[in-house]
């Protein structure tokens, strides 16, 4: 007990010693506290940042999903299809009947070559036009022999 109380009494050049431990103590704190709040504004920042390029990524991706659903639209997907494959609907002769099927699946029929129409030559897509999907060339169209009424290729 004796040497804790001559730590109270002891001077170093008129300070008592256990005032100058605790005047480091507090000076140590308070550096450290100053060099925690920089590095807490740095994080700030740098979360700043990061929240900043997520906001632009999502917009990006906004975008990207947008002009996905326009290359989607199924009307643009039917004019490219009728003016470079020369598809078109199914008429209403070539569909078939339940009863048809048995009758239809033991028929073969064979290919007859015919001639395909000139392919459009201005494209209406503005990125087939800048050259990002360019079609591949067109062979001519197979078709297959007459059918019969109610029949189904």
């Amino acid at each position: 007990m004796r040497a804790i109380t001559s730590l109270f009494e002891q001077r170093v050049r008129g300070v008592r010693l256990i005032d100058l431990i605790g005047l480091g103590l507090a000076l140590a704190m308070i550096f450290w506290v100053c060099l925690s709040k920089a590095r807490e504004g740095e994080d700030i920042k740098r979360m700043n940042t990061l929240d900043q390029q997520i906001v632009e990524e999502t917009t990006a991706v906004d975008a990207l999903k947008i002009r996905v659903a326009q290359l989607e639209r199924p009307s643009r997907l039917e004019a490219l299809a009728k003016s470079y494959l020369n598809m078109k609907p199914v008429e209403a002769a070539h569909e078939a009947q339940i009863d048809s099927l048995s009758e239809i699946s033991h028929t073969t029929s064979r290919p007859v070559a015919v001639a395909a129409p000139a392919v459009a030559t201005a494209p209406a897509d503005p990125l087939i036009s800048a050259g990002v999907n360019k079609p591949a060339p067109v062979a001519p169209a197979v078709t297959a022999a007459p059918l019969k009424p109610g029949a189904v290729r």
